[in-house]
């Protein structure tokens, strides 16, 4: 099968906690893949709340994840994203640096507050420096990654974005947690042709058994009407996850469970790789 994921936290916490890309104690690695005959991971650098010198931190990850993939296997095309705008600091002209980096999109915030936004942890919108740092990703061409906005941040940053993009959430009417996003705000991201990651994070996704949440939220997202917006989001490497879905080689498995409470093939298909695969392919991947 393919596959494309928006959003792991793989290359963070290989330069994070000093291990190669093949270490078994990851979630995404190489080996784990391997039976995809094409596989597109989003690789995200985190960049913590109040870290010092982001910037730094930001470039000595990616550029050790960049080595890490020197042999990298032949069904991988790596993508790489960055979570959490603090990064950018008061300086725009990081964006063109994110932008020749191959940086593709930009996280507004993590749960709190920079100099962009608030996040879900707290009440503060989009700032005036948010707005000119979205015009920026505008003119290069990178995605405004919507995840971890509050709901007032959400609304004022998907104005003025180009293309707007979710990268790891879950919805608000599976389960109330202050990082799902509710029916309106993905309404909202469908009109402007954004796409939508679900996040594979059971405090997310809620209780219960793990395959059965995934499917309550893709079933009410084609309930909506919004096949062709909806994609695959795992944070794996980036959250604790359940048993069952606890790395990259048990999303055949995944898929299968979908198949059988008759979702199709054709739709699968999009969920799990075409949807995401186009929206990428508008931003000249």
């Amino acid at each position: 099968m393919k596959f494309f994921d928006l959003h792991c936290d793989t290359a963070y916490l290989c330069y994070d906690k000093s291990l190669n890309f093949s270490d078994d104690t990851l979630a995404v690695t190489p080996q784990k893949a391997g039976k995809f005959d094409e596989w597109h991971q989003c690789f995200a650098i985190f960049i913590k709340d109040g870290i010092k010198n982001p910037f730094e931190y930001y470039k000595k990850a990616i550029d050790n994840f960049k080595n890490e993939l020197k042999n990298k296997p032949s069904n991988l095309t790596p993508i790489f994203t960055v979570e959490g705008g603090l990064l950018i600091e008061d300086d725009l002209n990081r964006i063109e640096a994110l932008y020749n980096d191959g940086i593709k999109a930009l996280t507004l915030t993590w749960n709190g507050e920079n100099q962009i936004a608030g996040g879900a942890d707290t009440n503060i919108g989009l700032k005036n420096f948010g707005k000119e740092v979205i015009k920026e990703l505008n003119r290069f061409d990178i995605f405004t990654d919507l995840s971890h906005l509050n709901k007032k941040g959400y609304y004022d940053a998907l104005e003025l974005a180009n293309e707007p993009i979710i990268t790891h959430s879950c919805l608000e009417s599976v389960n109330v947690h202050r990082r799902n996003i509710d029916d309106d705000q993905l309404a909202a991201l469908v009109q402007k042709k954004g796409v939508f990651g679900l996040c594979f994070y059971p405090v997310f996704l809620g209780e219960g058994d793990v395959f059965e949440n995934i499917y309550k939220n893709i079933f009410h997202i084609l309930d909506m009407g919004f096949e062709d917006y909806l994609s695959i989001g795992s944070d794996f490497d980036g959250a604790l996850m359940d048993k069952k879905l606890c790395d990259i080689s048990h999303i055949t498995k995944l898929y299968q469970y979908l198949k059988s409470k008759n979702i199709s093939e054709e739709i699968l298909n999009k969920i799990f790789f075409t949807n995401a695969y186009n929206f990428f392919n508008k931003g000249k991947i």
